[in-house]
């Protein structure tokens, strides 16, 4: 499936420090329980490198989160260039408090209570990781484990290594997962990543390093 179109907020660059071990957006202000992601990221010169890192959940988190196998989503929401994003509609299963976090900044937060609100929520449950570019697919996937070490999201449906490849050559103008290809003619799809690859580091050698984000 191929889209061009003006690419937003998931192709933003995470805003994770690159050696970050944890990850908690609010740090010291609930209590929390880690979990563990285990993911791949493409750098700017399209290597790939296989990270980790703990994910500090609002706690009770993963009593409302069922066991999954691989290939089934479970709480992950989606997967963006950026990291991770959880359902935030599970903090209202369990005892999750956002009141103390707010703040009545009306100059963050215009909107009132109701807009503050709900960015508590979604930063409780998504979480920049480490990386420039976050990918996840079938060969790549994402894994979440919670603190008992069971299985409680993996993610196979991109960004795909094809797709940040394509989106870096193109300057961020191209999204494209390439899944069609893989699946039903790997052989081209082999030849396209040794072309990007090859594209991607002439551009980067000629001093072509302009990012759109």
């Amino acid at each position: 499936m191929t889209r061009r179109k003006r690419l937003g907020n998931g192709f933003r660059a995470s805003t994770a420090p690159p050696d970050a071990t944890v990850i908690n957006n609010f740090p010291g202000q609930y209590p929390t329980e880690d979990w563990m992601v285990f993911y791949w990221t493409v750098d700017a010169q399209g290597r790939l490198a296989d990270r980790s890192v703990t994910l500090q959940f609002p706690r009770g988190y993963a009593a409302a989160c069922p066991e999954v196998s691989l290939g089934e989503p479970g709480c992950i929401y989606r997967v963006r260039r950026w990291g991770l994003a959880c359902y935030p509609s599970i903090l209202s299963q369990i005892d999750f408090d956002p009141a103390p976090l707010v703040t009545g900044d009306r100059e963050r937060f215009p909107g009132g209570e109701d807009q503050e609100l709900l960015h508590i929520y979604l930063h409780a449950t998504h979480f920049d990781l480490p990386g420039y570019f976050i990918i996840a697919d079938q060969v790549y996937p994402l894994l979440l484990f919670d603190p008992s070490g069971t299985l409680k999201g993996s993610w196979q449906w991109g960004p795909t290594y094809l797709g940040a490849l394509a989106w870096q050559v193109s300057g961020g103008k191209l999204d494209v997962d390439f899944e069609l290809m893989r699946t039903e003619a790997p052989w081209l799809y082999q030849r396209v990543a040794s072309d990007l690859l090859r594209a991607l580091r002439e551009g980067k050698e000629a001093g072509n390093d302009d990012q759109p984000f």
